[in-house]
């Protein structure tokens, strides 16, 4: 199967993705109610809150930054959530409550995190207080859910802090927001594999929705792994190959534009979801996976917040990187065109860049096997497909 090449696609990606780095109180929902401080001479007086709408209508509407002092928390109640205009997004905690809540968190039609792990709880709650004011962190309430410990925070946040499908400028540009976006992100989602011989990977995986791509019948919360598609549901293979999750894409730019490491995505499996919030959508799993010399980049530039998952990079550290485990068949995917036709001249500059000392050898052994065939000099055509 081809594989997403996506660097050609890395200025594109950036040129794409948000730049809002403030939010000002006239870029909220115009039916969000303020609480003011003083009421501005030009609007008569309806009671103690007002809302965007109304207050659109003054002419200096950067006077009123200083002026608001919170807004209505929720519908029904005249609880007041304080906080302060502009809200600042160009700075570490955004970074790390974008991180958190697209990988782990429910913001959609509340605000709130459900998971195990109590260092995430604890980001939760300080860039909530950072980003948006003590009271807001003051608010969050916590339960349990399906065992889990769930913090939720006032839903009203979720119109006021964005949550872009690709990762924002802000972070795309700037190495250690960067850095702190992976590092949560890799603990949220990611897995170090290892064993005691010679096997070691980092993968990432995420899901996308593919729902409006399928025309036929899919069996419902059976897992179709891309062998099956390849041959049962090419049409469908076809339409989603090359688009894997836009976070995902944002995350194998951030590794090569900043730390030299290189990854690769694949599709991996799509399923027809039967319960939980994808219950009634067809979904694609795509993985996101390191190897070989490139673990070390991670491990010493990136690494992981728990002490759990930063112990089996130690432990990876001590295992040779030789490249074993690489699958040579997946590098020749990668840079395949349509026809499953490459050039002798790629291969080795990826093989390299992986840490193969021959790699020509590997393309001499696969002729020999039938795995791969030379159609002229220096290009080759991939058998095995």
């Amino acid at each position: 199967m081809k594989k997403t090449n996506p660097k050609s696609n890395h200025l594109k990606y950036i040129k794409s993705a948000s730049k809002i780095d403030v939010i000002n109180w006239w870029d909220i929902s115009e039916n969000i109610k303020l609480k003011l401080r003083t009421y501005p001479k030009e609007i008569k007086k309806l009671g103690d809150l007002i809302t965007v709408r109304r207050l659109k209508s003054i002419s200096d509407k950067g006077s009123m930054n200083k002026n608001i002092c919170g807004i209505k928390k929720e519908l029904g109640k005249n609880t007041i959530l304080k906080l302060q205009f502009p809200i600042q997004l160009k700075n570490m905690d955004y970074v790390r409550l974008y991180a958190l809540m697209t990988s782990e968190g429910s913001y959609n039609t509340e605000f709130s995190l459900n998971v195990p792990e109590q260092e995430f709880h604890d980001i939760f709650k300080e860039s909530i207080s950072k980003l948006i004011s003590t009271s807001a962190a003051e608010m969050i309430k916590y339960d349990y859910n399906k065992g889990f410990l769930r913090s939720r925070a006032p839903a009203i946040l979720n119109r006021l802090i964005p949550f872009p499908e690709m990762i924002p400028n802000s972070i795309m540009t700037n190495k250690e927001f960067a850095r702190e976006y992976l590092r949560i992100a890799f603990e949220a989602e990611g897995s170090p594999i290892y064993d005691a011989g010679s096997k070691r990977y980092i993968k990432l995986s995420r899901y996308c929705d593919i729902t409006d791509y399928v025309s036929t019948n899919l069996p419902i919360q059976k897992r179709i792994f891309v062998g099956t598609l390849e041959r049962d549901y090419k049409n469908l293979l076809n339409k989603i190959r090359d688009k894997p999750p836009l976070l995902l894409l944002g995350e194998h730019i951030l590794l090569q534009r900043h730390f030299n490491i290189d990854s690769n995505i694949k599709l991996e499996a799509i399923r027809h979801n039967k319960t939980g919030y994808r219950a009634g959508k067809i979904s694609a799993r795509w993985v996101l996976t390191i190897y070989a010399n490139n673990i070390d980049k991670y491990i010493e530039k990136i690494g992981f917040l728990s002490a759990k998952k930063n112990y089996i990079l130690t432990q990876m550290k001590k295992i040779r990187s030789n490249n074993p485990q690489y699958s040579t068949i997946d590098v020749i995917k990668s840079i395949m065109n349509s026809k499953y036709i490459f050039k002798r001249k790629k291969f080795v500059s990826k093989m390299h860049k992986l840490g193969y000392k021959s790699p020509s050898a590997f393309l001499w052994r696969y002729e020999k096997k039938g795995l791969i065939r030379r159609l002229d000099k220096g290009i080759y055509e991939l058998s095995s497909k």
